[in-house]
């Protein structure tokens, strides 16, 4: 049967579609300090565990709005990538990563940090809605560095400058343009679907398969998962990663393994992909931050950098997998760390759900609950 004609299929995609819908008005509820925005993104009887909070859901987003009425804060960001889902029926479970910027006020002055985490959430659909039943946050690594640019008080830009609250420049706006969310009915019988459409369909599934992957290929490398990392590849795939290897991708997986296992800490966030399709082929370009820690015995240093994965992929027997994979740096930031999630007295500290690799990270025993 045409997937594009099969309705089990077509679910599926739109599930994935409100599932990440969830999850991104989820992140803007924090971010804006709006409690009911949070809320909406949950199922009335949802709990969270991020270590600090630890109970139900409706009273977590009470806590992180600050209250009926909230003083105005620093602003923040959250940024979901690498947004992962499984659908199981009427139920799913997702990981994504998240990348903070969280300014502070401390003693000795203003401090920015950028802090590194996943999401492991569930998911389920009630009265034809998908919301969150449960989320998890779980801390890999932050940067911690003295206040500059909007840190600063007298800092001016010529753009509209984000708030925490409802005053938000996009929060007016978005008011302003009157688009209230609005949900289509679901239609008993069968549908006629046009050939058009049906092509559609299959290039959007195409590039859900593919977008898996990439995603799959951060975790294995973050997690040092060899078997995960090993499943990805048809069996004549390269990787050209310049003087750092270039050659088989058996090979590859042994000394990318090698390489995370020298690290203290690493993660890949991945997003901005670009997927072009043709039959059973296709190529992607991605863009991805990682950042990396490495223990030097005059401490350990932080190497932030940015560039692009450029990715062939190819279908055979009906399975998707990588062909080749070359990387091309763009920019590096390397300086010693100011992680801070091991100081007793730092705000991680309550942050009590930490990365690790295969089989210890949280994400393996979430996934078997």
């Amino acid at each position: 049967m045409n997937r594009a004609a099969d309705p089990a299929v077509l679910a599926e995609v739109v599930a994935k579609q409100e599932i990440a819908h969830a999850i991104a008005t989820l992140q803007r509820g924090i971010d804006r300090r709006a409690a009911g925005l949070m809320k909406s993104a949950f199922h009335g009887d949802a709990d969270v565990d991020y270590g600090f909070f630890v109970g139900p859901a409706v009273d977590f987003c009470d806590l992180m709005s600050g209250g009926p009425a909230p003083a105005p804060q620093l602003v923040t960001m959250h940024r979901p990538s690498n947004v992962w889902i499984k659908v199981h029926g009427e139920r799913a479970i997702s990981e994504s990563y998240v990348f903070v910027y969280a300014p502070r006020s401390e003693p000795g002055g203003e401090v920015q940090a950028l802090i590194g985490g996943r999401y492991l959430d569930r998911h389920e659909r009630r009265n034809d809605e998908w919301r969150l039943s449960h989320r998890t946050y779980v801390l890999d690594w932050n940067t911690n560095r003295p206040g500059t640019g909007t840190a600063l008080s007298g800092f001016q830009v010529p753009y509209a400058r984000g708030l925490s609250g409802a005053e938000d420049p996009g929060v007016r706006l978005l008011d302003s343009w009157g688009i209230a969310e609005s949900r289509t009915p679901e239609q008993s019988g069968s549908m006629e679907i046009s050939e058009a459409l049906a092509a559609k369909a299959e290039l959007a599934f195409a590039r859900s398969e593919i977008h898996e992957l990439i995603m799959a290929q951060a975790r294995a490398t973050d997690r040092a998962d060899e078997a995960l990392l090993r499943s990805l590849w048809h069996p004549d795939a390269t990787v050209d990663m310049g003087a750092f290897f270039t050659g088989a991708a058996d090979a590859y997986c042994g000394v990318v393994l090698d390489a995370v296992g020298s690290l203290v800490r690493v993660a890949h966030t991945v997003a901005n992909e670009w997927v072009q399709v043709a039959g059973d082929r296709a190529v992607a370009e991605s863009y991805v931050i990682a950042i990396g820690t490495t223990a030097d015995d005059g401490g350990d240093m932080d190497r932030l950098s940015g560039g692009r994965y450029l990715d062939r992929f190819a279908c055979i027997d009906g399975a998707w997998r990588f062909e080749h994979r070359a990387f091309v740096q763009d920019w590096v930031i390397e300086q010693p760390t100011t992680d801070q999630r091991d100081d007793p007295d730092s705000i991680y500290a309550s942050l009590t759900n930490r990365g690790s690799r295969y089989p210890d990270d949280p994400i393996y025993a979430f996934w078997k609950n």
